[in-house]
């Protein structure tokens, strides 16, 4: 999927993310995201879901070693394994 969309930074030093593009990710008010700058790949500025990884257990059963989140919902690496096993 790419997405492109052009916004000014605002007097606060802010930048819209439309609509749209939070339904389609699944982002939501007040998740946390976390900003990464990689100068070695082309001044690349990528936006990551944060509020998922931090002090969330598994949906199953209640680790806190989070490996993936699926449909918002955290999965431990043992859990995870288990799933794919079934498949």
């Amino acid at each position: 999927m790419t997405v492109s969309h052009s916004h000014k930074i605002d007097a606060l030093n802010r930048v819209l993310l439309p609509k749209e593009l939070l339904r389609k990710l699944g982002w939501k008010r007040g998740d946390t995201l976390s900003l990464c700058y990689d100068e070695a790949a082309g001044d690349t500025l990528s936006l990551y879901l944060l509020a998922e990884y931090t002090a969330q257990k598994c949906f199953y059963c209640e680790r806190v070693d989070i490996e993936i989140t699926v449909n918002r919902k955290a999965v431990c690496a043992g859990c995870l394994e288990k799933a794919l096993e079934r498949l």
